[in-house]
């Protein structure tokens, strides 16, 4: 089992000050507002959609729900578009590129000032010029939304959580899992326990290429609850149940740059005190919390991201202290005494919840700016402000390099990807993401594209497709992009030696064999993609009793075709 490292207690406040200044933008003041991040036009920035309410007519009352999408023309944001009657609030909204078309779509849910009564859920399709209402379904409110892969089959499925009013029943919260099937969705209602006032999150934990789930929040009981469940062939299971939080946001880093994703949260626990803390990932999955003794932060959001540029992954936290004033903090982790320090910011506003903070290189010069939305505290008014800071940080920050050796292998009509040489400048190369591009022809991506958090992956895709062009983006702390890599195909050399040997036992412990012809060479490569000292015996067996538990890539060659291997030792 991996070593945990223990979050010390808090440093003083960090000497380097974080400075912003308010970029002027054309965005409404939202309330009760959830938004997303994405390039809704493959210009190469960031654009933002809100959905929440705002006050109409000025007369300090929220009156209206509004939607928007903003455009970012690389100085500022304008309004591109807006979801018009199909507005929601109370809710969530999040970018998807659901029929793989490459252009992001949109899906939402909440309810309406226009009809408060009948919540709502719509997805909406990018034309490339505006967005058309594509469904309009039964919705949740105080939830949240997450979109991910979870069968692998390249298509963009989410899931809805929340509460919802079922007749003769009253309120319910359930989590609906909404399956791409490329035509529509398949809906399971239920899909897993569902809270309100909640967040929750699907990553890969254990690195296992296999989505796992942690989520909080309220249960149908109104208890709180934080539990861990991991993905078991398909399944999730429960796996940790963790001391109860609700009314919170949780995000996930890889902080310490060890390969495994951490979760960072900040909620309120069972008392309704507030909670501030890190859960460390032994690489199992197993999380081990270390809260951060900081005054009470509530009704929060947080967002991660290299808020100092020295290649680890931040946190900041908006939300409201236990006086009911607004309060935005930056924590910044330090690699050589592995926590967490406050950092003094200068130039933002405190903006308290509900409301949402993002972090986003809105301009391309590879410094985190900051999107807050929220409640003025201080202006006897009480308006809720939305508000775009720019990082105007003098740290140089390069962008990531991509991966140089790509692999793919097909067996059947899974289609496994492999991926070595990226590297950066400053963000280890353990903790880097990576955006995984796959097409049926040069230059596509109609089979998938998103961004996955180690060096390796599969799709099951359909038994017709015989060959894949594909390629992948390095992504660093800071969320800078590396040019793309060159592209990879899978050659009828690598179909036809797939079948030709086998490695056994697999899992193993002190030695695995090739079954097949003569190997000529040998490279394998733990999961971060470090390569290892290994050779094969005359007997074509490989020792690897000296190495630690993990998931590793074996790398043959064979009358000079190469293939790739994934081999678990226990």
């Amino acid at each position: 089992m991996k070593k945990i490292y223990i979050l010390l207690s808090m440093l003083p406040v960090g000497i380097v000050a974080q400075t912003f200044t308010e970029v002027q933008t054309s965005m409404n003041n939202y309330y009760y507002a959830a938004s997303d991040i994405g390039d809704i036009d493959n210009d190469g920035s960031q654009d933002i959609v809100v959905n929440g309410a705002i006050d109409s007519d000025g007369d300090g009352n929220v009156d209206t729900t509004y939607n928007g999408i903003y455009k970012n023309n690389g100085s500022t944001f304008i309004p591109y578009a807006d979801l018009g009657a199909d507005a929601t609030h109370l809710g969530d909204i999040k970018f998807i590129d659901y029929n793989n078309d490459g252009l992001a779509d949109i899906i939402s849910t909440g309810l309406s000032y226009m009809d408060i009564v009948n919540y709502k859920h719509y997805r909406f399709r990018n034309t490339g010029t505006g967005f058309v209402k594509e469904a309009d379904l039964k919705g949740k409110i105080y939830g949240s939304l997450e979109v991910f892969d979870f069968n692998h089959d390249g298509l963009q499925d989410y899931a809805l959580n929340g509460t919802q009013y079922v007749d003769g029943v009253g309120f319910v919260n359930k989590l609906d899992y909404y399956q791409n099937t490329g035509s529509g969705f398949h809906v399971t209602p239920g899909w897993m326990e569902g809270t309100q006032n909640s967040s929750f999150k699907m990553v890969d934990l254990n690195n296992d290429h296999l989505l796992d789930m942690v989520i909080l929040g309220y249960d149908g009981n109104s208890t709180p609850i934080f539990k861990v469940y991991l993905n078991m062939a398909g399944t999730l299971t429960l796996t940790q149940t963790l001391p109860p939080l609700a009314s919170g946001k949780l995000e996930f880093a890889d902080f310490n740059a060890d390969g495994f994703q951490d979760i960072v949260v900040s909620a309120q626990d069972a008392n309704y005190e507030g909670y501030l803390g890190v859960l460390m990932n032994d690489g199992t999955g197993h999380l081990t919390p270390q809260k951060i003794n900081v005054p009470e932060i509530s009704d929060s959001s947080v967002s991660v991201g290299d808020l100092n540029n020295d290649g680890y992954y931040d946190f900041i936290v908006s939300g409201n202290d236990g006086n009911n004033d607004a309060v935005v903090k930056v924590f910044t982790y330090n690699p050589g005494n592995q926590n967490f320090t406050e950092n003094t910011t200068t130039g933002l506003y405190n903006l308290g919840g509900p409301g949402f903070v993002h972090l986003l290189d809105y301009n391309n010069d590879h410094q985190l700016d900051v999107l807050l939305s929220g409640f003025d505290w201080a202006d006897p008014a009480m308006p809720s402000l939305t508000k775009i800071f720019k990082n105007v940080s003098s740290e140089t920050n390069v962008k990531p390099a991509p991966p140089t050796n790509l692999n793919v292998t097909r067996t059947g009509n899974r289609f496994n990807f492999s991926w070595t040489g990226a590297s950066d400048d400053k963000t280890p190369v353990n903790a880097l993401r990576y955006e995984i591009k796959v097409g049926t022809t040069p230059g596509a991506q109609n089979l998938a594209k998103y961004v996955v958090t180690t060096p390796s992956w599969f799709l099951d895709l359909d038994p017709t497709i015989q060959n894949v062009y594909w390629s992948v983006r390095s992504i660093d702390a800071s969320k800078v992009y590396s040019d793309v890599s060159t592209e990879n195909t899978l050659g009828t050399q690598n179909i036809s030696l797939e079948n030709q040997f086998s490695i056994y036992p697999n899992p193993a412990t002190e030695k695995v064999f090739i079954k097949g012809d003569k190997v000529s060479d040998i490279e394998m490569y733990s999961i971060d993609g470090r390569k290892l000292n290994v050779t094969v015996n005359s007997d074509q067996s490989i020792n690897i009793s000296h190495l630690p538990k993990g998931v590793y890539l074996i790398k043959l060659k064979i009358k000079q075709q190469e293939t790739t291997k994934k081999l678990i030792i226990k």
